[in-house]
């Protein structure tokens, strides 16, 4: 059952899509590049058919946009950008088709605008913005593939596969056609003709170069995604509430408070024969669900059920317009709207992050000192060696050297160096696991030379330091860098030279 409302123009749809656009695009082009972002654009700079955690998609974007833009915020999130304004465009054309009035549609961009975890989606490059772009392109495709045209099974198919090429939890798309194969009429009679089984061999297809990488690695891949994870296994209840937590967060308080009920309205229309609802459902509900109950047992992290938001929040959209809430609680529904909209302050304000001070955990800001500092001390050591290339760079931790590789790449870009920077190492020197670091410089190519190793936040990692000098014939503190912004002192690196390195064993 559709409801027969008569659709707002296109013109509408594109004065809400450029107004709810506004905020993600403030934030692609004005908030720091932040260390997990700066990981992503090392896989850029080794272009593969797959990454030892994650699949290509994002890599690929990555490297088409700072070929286009360079290696600064624009060039790292333009296709990002792109991703979270096509998404939202999507689901407006969505529920132009399924009969959804203005109200509906105004709800659904200023949700998901607000939302923190879409509305990151719309500027923080990681695996996410092109897996819930073709996550609900699939489920566009899919209606309208149960009308029986094999084109769109094709194309669910494509873009299955390419939610797949994006982030492995795309496998939830497979769990939500089975339900809508058994469930919906319509799709049911399809089992007969050839249309879902072309979808099914589409999207293998199109997912073959993570299989042939995974093929070609011992399929390391697959098995640190799966597992890996559960492994380390171990009940706790506060991960449990944790989850919850951060799921209020992301979602939105406000939004949070409102999913619930919109979750029992589409239950009953599901039950009244409303297909909607049944499809808002049946792609909304598999992948929390699936978390929730593994949340007690390993520590699920708030943007792995990003995907399920697009669903939901169509779902809320639908039952704000059309439950009749917002005629009855007037004073409730302008709360709501008030709440969502003080999100538009806080993202105005959001890019003066620069001059906070970086503790634990992710950077982004103040490497470019840091790299220049490196960088002198490198040239500096090949001038003392009267050896090029026998000096390394090397970082504690993944992200540390995805910072510094792109910091010293930059350096080397603005002064016309036609020599790209080396690509930094990480705590595979150390002999520790280095995620993606593993596939490319090997430790071992480097025994008995020289290094520099970059420490930010030094007197919170002093283990490093000891770390450090059990691989080294000998290590010197040579430099340390301050890094201010807007007067506030946000970072602090130490330089060692170290010489003679002894391997990672």
């Amino acid at each position: 059952m559709v409801s027969r409302v008569t659709a707002p123009d296109d013109r509408s749809d594109l004065r809400l899509l450029a107004l709810a656009s506004i905020p993600g695009a403030w934030l692609c082009l004005l908030m720091p590049v932040f260390a997990q972002e700066s990981y992503y654009w090392t896989y850029a700079q080794h272009p593969d058919l797959s990454y030892y955690d994650h699949p290509p998609m994002v890599a690929w974007m990555i490297w088409l946009g700072t070929r286009v833009f360079g290696d600064g915020a624009l060039g790292i999130r333009f296709l990002t950008m792109l991703c979270g304004i096509a998404t939202m465009a999507l689901g407006l054309r969505m529920l132009r088709a399924w009969g959804a009035n203005a109200t509906a549609r105004a709800a659904w961009a200023l949700a998901s605008s607000c939302a923190p975890a879409l509305l990151a989606t719309h500027f923080l490059t990681n695996p996410d913005p092109p897996l819930c772009l073709f996550f609900l392109a699939t489920m566009a495709a899919l209606w309208k593939a149960r009308n029986g045209g094999i084109r769109w099974w094709l194309l669910a198919g494509a873009f299955a596969g390419l939610a797949l090429l994006s982030k492995y939890t795309a496998a939830f798309l497979a769990v939500s056609g089975a339900v809508l194969l058994l469930l919906d009429p319509s799709m049911r009679k399809q089992l007969r003709r050839p249309g879902p089984w072309l979808g099914v061999v589409t999207a293998a297809i199109v997912f073959a170069p993570v299989v042939i990488w995974n093929v070609n690695n011992d399929f390391e891949s697959f098995r640190f995604q799966t597992e890996s994870r559960f492994a380390r296994a171990n009940f706790r209840i506060d991960w449990l509430f944790q989850f919850l937590g951060q799921q209020i967060g992301v979602a939105h308080p406000a939004l949070a408070a409102a999913i619930p009920f919109a979750l029992l309205w589409l239950m009953r229309r599901a039950r009244e024969r409303d297909v909607r609802a049944l499809w808002l459902l049946a792609f909304a509900l598999p992948m929390p669900v699936f978390f929730l109950c593994n949340a007690p047992l390993m520590q699920v992290k708030p943007n792995w059920i990003a995907p399920s938001y697009l669903p939901l929040l169509l779902g809320a959209s639908l039952w704000f317009s059309e439950s009749g809430i917002k005629d009855r609680k007037p004073k409730l529904a302008k709360a709501a709207k008030v709440a969502l909209l003080a999100v538009v302050p806080i993202v105005a304000l959001a890019p003066l992050m620069v001059a906070w001070p970086q503790h634990r955990g992710s950077s982004w800001t103040g490497w470019s000192e840091i790299a220049t500092a490196t960088d002198a001390w490198e040239h500096r050591i090949d001038d003392e060696d009267k050896i090029d290339g026998n000096v390394f760079v090397f970082a504690a931790d993944y992200k540390d050297a995805a910072q510094l590789t792109r910091a010293l790449r930059q350096l080397a870009t603005a002064r016309h160096d036609s020599t790209p920077s080396p690509q930094a190492l990480a705590q595979n020197v150390f002999g520790q696991p280095a995620l993606q670091f593993d596939h490319w410089d090997a430790p071992a190519a480097h025994v008995g030379q020289s290094a520099i190793f970059v420490l930010p936040r030094a007197n919170e990692r002093e283990a490093m330091v000891e770390r450090m000098r059990a691989r080294f014939d000998s290590a010197e503190k040579v430099d340390h860098v301050d890094v201010t912004r807007l007067g506030v002192k946000v970072l602090d690196a130490d330089l060692y030279v170290c010489r003679g390195y002894k391997g990672a064993k």
